[in-house]
């Protein structure tokens, strides 16, 4: 199932890291033949859920390189939603792309990192962006989504000297706690989409945040169906 005319940053960062790699990625179930955009099994396609909206704020996908192949990888449901907010690179300790850090510097006191361990961020004196600052924001906003395990997450946001001087945002527990109370029934580890509707939720954008969150539980389901169904045909 092709969808060409829809492709976003993230189909787009994916093709051209297939384009220069050395070594071809191979997921779980590869033998399957697969949506070009969902990634998911042609039958466990779910495409057909996916309506592009306008986010209230913008958002930066920082791909660790070994998630952006992944067909479990929910960073790319933002792109799907919000594909003109949403911008995405590949991360480097040394050699941060060079539009990367010319939005950046455009951006200068307009962007945030999001990073749950404030206490870890605080022991390294990294600037922590206050809740009220972000919702009493006049102009738009970006967010810096980490888009990795959370082992990839933290070496991203500890060891890039390029992002120690952009303030980051932590979710407060209460938050995280009303979130899971609402839309979740699993322990407090998220998927990257669901930080980020969560984030929207934290903020006042509770539209948004409805809509991610729903459509990242359709994700999954498909992304359960799809697994199911590899499993049968192994036994």
């Amino acid at each position: 199932m092709k969808h060409e005319s829809q492709k976003h940053c993230v189909d787009q960062l994916r093709e051209a890291c297939k384009a220069t790699s050395k070594r071809p990625f191979i997921a779980r179930g590869a033998n399957a033949v697969r949506c070009d955009h969902c990634l998911m099994a042609e039958f466990a396609c779910f495409c057909h859920h996916r309506k592009a909206t306008s986010s209230p704020v913008d958002f930066i996908l920082l791909y660790h390189r070994d998630e952006i192949h992944k067909p479990t990888n929910s960073g790319r449901l933002i792109a799907d939603l919000f594909p003109n907010n949403t911008q995405a690179f590949l991360w480097s300790r040394t050699e941060p792309n060079e539009a990367l850090l010319q939005t950046l510097s455009q951006k200068r006191n307009r962007c945030t990192v999001l990073f749950p361990n404030t206490e870890t961020a605080q022991r390294q004196s990294r600037p922590l962006r206050a809740h009220t600052e972000l919702v009493d924001a006049i102009q738009e906003h970006t967010f810096i989504i980490l888009d990795g395990t959370w082992k990839q997450a933290s070496k991203m946001f500890h060891q890039s000297e390029w992002l120690k001087n952009i303030p980051h945002f932590e979710i407060s527990s209460e938050a995280q706690r009303s979130f899971l109370v609402r839309h979740s029934s699993h322990d407090m580890q998220f998927a990257t989409a669901e930080v980020t509707a969560m984030l929207l939720d934290a903020l006042g954008h509770h539209s948004e945040s409805r809509r991610l969150i729903s459509y990242y539980q359709t994700f999954n389901q498909h992304c359960l169906l799809s697994r199911h169904r590899a499993n049968n045909e192994q036994t």
